[in-house]
């Protein structure tokens, strides 16, 4: 289930909405000033991280393989 970034048009809150359908996407709202004119954000996903902490690759992420 994604969770998407939006910014209101009127009064320029940014917020988070998680999205379970498409059709919820219609239904989102400016918690601050209720405003339908919203838009979505483009946002960079975050790096996952190892059990060490250090920042690990997509492929060493899934664990080992074989």
């Amino acid at each position: 289930m994604p969770i998407y970034e939006y910014a209101c048009k009127p009064c320029g809150k940014v917020f988070e909405e998680l999205i379970i359908r498409k059709a919820d996407e219609t239904e989102v709202r400016c918690p601050k000033c209720k405003s339908s004119s919203v838009s979505r954000l483009v946002s960079r996903p975050a790096p996952s991280k190892s059990a060490g902490g250090q920042t690990s690759s997509p492929a060493s992420a899934c664990g080992p393989i074989g």
